[in-house]
């Protein structure tokens, strides 16, 4: 505990944490006061549209603040927290990059540290002030206590004495040997709290996942290549040699039929026999690459196929009797293709049933055998690479494989293709489960956020009233705050993560999401009004003047819910 006390006392970064305890103090009222002054006064005259380039250049000045803050704290602590905006796309306009500024969620957070460094920096520069008064007053007291008539008071005593003096020195002495290192925790404490908002936050969830995917995308790199080694080397030792054999023997026969030897009959005979191995070669190998059959005739076709080419008796004991996405009939089918290929190979088995069936949009792929069993994923078998092909379709493999008591393979593959967003970048459906989580997150994160601008609230109201309340000024900041919680609210509640699940029996998955459009911008819609109404309310409840908007927003919403929209906009991006 005193080698701890003593590396706190004699490190620089001690030092530099109290001083930043002391700025930040100073920080947090001037920042304070600038923000709600600015978003008061836009907001105040968003009206007479005024206020909108006011709470614009509102939105880049407590950007700039915040980038000053973190410098502070690099130059000040030592820790280094990195710019968390989100690139911008080079070439972008004003408006692109304002758009992308108020979607990063850096930009609200960044504002939320700077409302929230008032109080919290208030108080930590109190704390600091009086811990180091303290134990500065105790350690000085002989210095000067002689200088004061009637002595210096020191917490509940009178000093004016050298003795009383010299027995307060290490009281303060004391102090600042225990307050120091306290104080650096406290920084540390704070600093800390500051990475968590000014900062770059990484969601483990989406870590592993993207470990997932790094890993997955190693496996089928390493795959391809492994493939076309294999393409090469059965072409190499298989049709090619036919190829020449078949070249050969077809000079000879030209050589022989022109001296007129009647064996040169028999040698065309087996030079066709050549290219008819030859054609059944290729025709194995692109079988291997893409199987025709299965986009002429489709899976159960194809699957039948696959069963009478098999080494083992199997059974289709079920099939699709539609036409699905190409690429989950290219999926199913290489599970199917896959499985049989282990059984032959590894199971011993003697005989198979393969079964393929839609169920509850997905499709259920089994491939069972009554072989030996052991089977298991990650073990370095072609089961590893089936689960990489399912999973970039955001699918999964599960192996059940008892020894003795032969072998399942299940794979669930989503039947609904991925709907393009705005900009035409892939967004996955998650399944129920998946989903249910997000959201979880999301609400999560809408309480913490919502708690925090409560908090910033109540600041407000605590200043309003400790300055005598003259007027009713804190209701501009306490509409914007109310507007960006509704809004935030409504992402969260009204918006939840698209599912699998709700594309099930829907025929038209665009229009599912068109629908979800409409829905969030009535929400929107609804949201900003009532925000309108309040401003017209505070501002005196004269002329009704938000009915004018009121009737704007629902001829955007009319305009938003017809179906001839959102065509035109379909064949102005080139959506298929």
């Amino acid at each position: 505990m005193i080698a701890r006390l003593q590396r706190e006392l004699f490190d620089p970064r001690t030092y530099g944490r109290i001083g930043y305890l002391l700025v930040a103090g100073l920080l947090g009222v001037t920042e304070f006061v600038f923000l709600v002054t600015a978003i008061s006064l836009g907001v105040g005259l968003a009206i007479t549209l005024i206020g909108i380039p006011i709470l614009i250049l509102s939105v880049y000045a407590w950007g700039g603040l915040a980038e000053g803050e973190r410098r502070i704290i690099a130059a000040l602590t030592g820790t280094i927290i990195p710019n968390p905006y989100r690139p911008v796309t080079e070439g972008a306009s004003r408006w692109g990059r304002l758009r992308a500024r108020l979607a990063d969620p850096a930009t609200w957070k960044d504002l939320t540290f700077l409302l929230l460094q008032f109080p919290f920096g208030l108080v930590a520069f109190i704390v600091t002030v009086v811990v180091l008064s303290i134990g500065i007053h105790g350690v000085a007291l002989p210095l000067w206590y002689w200088a004061v008539p009637g002595g210096v008071d020191y917490g509940f005593f009178r000093v004016d004495e050298l003795w009383e003096a010299l027995v307060m020195l290490p009281l303060g002495a004391v102090a600042l040997l225990v307050g120091i290192p306290a104080l650096s925790a406290l920084g540390r404490l704070y600093t800390g709290y500051a990475e968590v908002l000014l900062g770059s936050n990484v969601d483990p969830a989406v870590t592993a996942q993207m470990t997932d995917l790094r890993d997955a995308r190693s496996r089928i790199i390493e795959a391809a290549d492994s493939e076309r080694r294999r393409i090469e080397r059965d072409l190499h030792d298989g049709a090619q040699q036919r190829l020449v054999a078949l070249a050969l023997t077809l000079r000879m026969a030209e050589k022989r039929a022109a001296e007129g030897d009647a064996e040169a009959t028999e040698l065309v005979r087996r030079a066709g026999d050549e290219a008819g191995l030859a054609l059944k070669e290729l025709r194995d190998l692109a079988r291997g690459i893409h199987p025709a059959i299965l986009t002429n005739r489709g899976l159960p076709a194809a699957l039948d196929d696959l069963a009478g080419r098999a080494s083992l008796p199997v059974e289709v004991v079920a099939a699709p009797g539609e036409r699905l996405p190409d690429q989950v009939e290219a999926a199913a089918y290489f599970v199917v293709s896959e499985c049989l290929a282990n059984i032959d190979k590894h199971a011993q088995a003697t005989t198979a049933t393969v079964a393929v069936t839609p169920r509850d949009g997905d499709l259920l792929v089994t491939v069972t055998d009554d072989g030996v069993g052991g089977a298991a994923l990650g073990d370095g078998s072609g089961l590893q690479g089936l689960q990489d092909r399912v999973g970039a379709l955001d699918g999964t493999l599960a192996v059940e494989s008892t020894p003795g008591k032969g072998t399942q393979v299940r794979a669930t593959i989503p039947l609904v293709e991925r709907v393009p967003s705005a900009g035409h970048v892939p967004r996955p459906l998650l399944s129920d489960a998946e989903a249910a989580a997000l959201q979880a997150r999301r609400r999560h994160g809408l309480r913490v956020r919502s708690s925090l601008q409560g908090c910033a609230a109540l600041v407000i109201l605590a200043v309003w009233a400790l300055t005598g309340a003259p007027n009713a000024w804190p209701a501009w900041p306490l509409l914007g705050m109310g507007l960006a919680v509704a809004l935030d609210a409504w992402g969260v509640l009204g918006n939840p993560p698209a599912r699998r699940s709700d594309f099930h029996g829907e025929p038209n998955a665009r229009a599912l999401q068109r629908r979800r459009g409409v829905r969030a911008t009535a929400g929107k819609l609804a949201i900003v009004n009532l925000f309108l109404i309040g401003i017209w309310l505070a501002g005196g409840a004269g002329y009704f003047w938000p009915a004018w908007v009121m009737l704007g927003s629902v001829v955007a919403l009319a305009l938003k819910a017809a179906p001839w929209s959102h065509a035109w906009l379909e064949r102005v991006q080139g959506a298929p």
